[in-house]
């Protein structure tokens, strides 16, 4: 009845998907320059483009995002935690100045706010007024952008390592630079990038000085229903903890990532080696995310998936080699929304079931298997916190997640999106002290 309800109301909503270009998850790649002629312009649209001589005009934007949140037991209620239940809220406003064609400026201000959490705020769930982004781009010549300032990354379509973090309240952001090259279907970066620290108050973001995540990217097809992408990329982190160890951490990320459709089947594989030092201990980490569907030619066109990843943990904390992968800025909401499992030491399974009851509203159904990959590494939780007292039993069972998704894309300007999962504890968490946990979320966002 649901799912019937809610495609009804889809059908009211297909003409606003029809109108106008979808928003992109990247909204600085958002191009308006198509809506020079006025006859294009619509509603808000009037907004998206406006004169500012022959060459040159002004794009405004913005979103406002409640998510509520419902947890009867975070981190599986080891170390005290207590069920809770909050808002996050999330407002932006955006300027986008073309001046000419060789020269940009877009710049981003954010308010976020937490309502009735009773934990402590996470670093991304709180910040009064700030500059979510300002960065100038430079066109020196066709194919060639330069860019240079506080910026959003997202470079791999999987989000895997490198992500926008929109589940969360604040969206990942770094300051620094951006090398993009692309021509002939070829894309290629290269960046040197610190990340954003989001302090509480009003204009205190500043860039983290104990990090610097630089590297090169390329992107390419194979042919038209294949692509590859290559990297390698380096993360230092400046006096950080591992285990019982501190130190400064020095690691390189090489990868590859493989996608691509054949029919009704689709494929996408990532796999990634690390290597660098820690506190005089070797890096030797790695990590395989690979997932396949098969879409069946039936009403609402069901789709079978299967997603396997795996992540290294440290096998021995005392061979003097370090086996923990490090997932960078991963995404959050990659396993589920829940902020219980991590890309270290992992090993999952998630078997699922698609629905497309029409072409706004999409229903899912998955069941997420998870074991250390290691017993004599913690459990890890998002993005990379240990769960306290993991690394003390010898069990490997994690535990098991039902989980229930749908998101209605009710116009071009709103969407819905809601999930619940039920997470069942297994022997390493009961070992922790963990238990059996619930969750539900629902998000409500508005773009223009």
């Amino acid at each position: 009845m649901i799912a019937g309800g809610l495609a009804l109301a889809a059908d009211g909503a297909e003409a606003f998907a029809a109108e106008a270009r979808p928003f992109r998850p990247v909204r600085s790649d958002e191009d308006y320059g198509y809506l020079r002629d006025a006859d294009e312009r619509t509603g808000l649209d009037r907004l998206r483009y406006i004169a500012l001589g022959r060459d040159a005009y002004l794009s405004l934007g913005g979103e406002a995002r409640i998510r509520v949140d419902a947890f009867d037991a975070p981190r599986f209620g080891v170390a005290g935690e207590e069920a809770d239940t909050y808002a996050l809220t999330r407002l932006l406003f955006s300027a986008d100045a073309h001046l000419g064609s060789r020269v940009r400026v877009y710049g981003e201000l954010g308010a976020h706010r937490d309502t009735g959490k009773t934990a402590p705020p996470g670093g991304s769930d709180r910040d009064r007024l700030d500059a979510q982004l300002l960065f100038a781009d430079v066109t020196p010549v066709d194919g060639w952008r330069v860019r240079l300032g506080r910026q959003e990354v997202a470079i791999s379509p999987s989000q895997r390592f490198v992500a926008l973090r929109e589940a969360a309240n604040i969206r990942q952001a770094f300051d620094g630079l951006r090398v993009t090259r692309n021509r002939n279907g070829l894309r290629l970066d290269a960046f040197y990038l610190q990340p954003v620290v989001n302090e509480p108050g009003s204009f205190d973001d500043h860039r983290n000085h104990g990090q610097r995540f630089y590297g090169a990217y390329g992107a390419g097809r194979l042919d038209k229903a294949t692509s590859l992408d290559v990297y390698v990329m380096g993360l230092e982190r400046d006096d950080v903890r591992f285990g019982r160890t501190r130190g400064d951490e020095r690691r390189l990320s090489a990868g590859l990532r493989l996608a691509g459709t054949q029919g009704a089947f689709d494929y996408e594989i990532e796999a990634v080696v690390q290597r660098g030092r820690f506190a005089g201990q070797a890096i030797r980490a790695w990590a395989v995310g690979a997932g396949a569907g098969y879409t069946l030619e039936q009403p609402w066109k069901p789709r079978l998936g299967l997603r396997l990843d795996n992540g290294s943990g440290d096998k021995d904390p005392a061979d003097g080699r370090l086996g923990t992968f490090n997932p960078y800025f991963p995404r959050g909401g990659y396993f589920n929304e829940t902020g219980l499992t991590g890309w270290s030491n992992l090993s999952a399974a998630r078997p699922s079931l698609t629905l497309t009851p029409h072409r706004t509203l999409t229903l899912e159904a998955s069941y997420l298997v998870r074991r250390r990959a290691t017993a004599a590494d913690a459990i890890y939780l998002q993005p990379m916190a240990v769960l306290p007292g993991s690394d003390a039993s010898r069990a490997r069972a994690v535990g098991q997640a039902i989980q229930l998704d749908a998101a209605w894309q009710a116009s071009r300007n709103v969407r819905v999106q809601v999930q619940a999962v039920r997470q069942k504890a297994g022997a390493a968490a009961i070992a922790a002290g963990g238990r059996d946990t619930d969750f539900g979320m629902a998000i409500v966002q508005y773009r223009f």
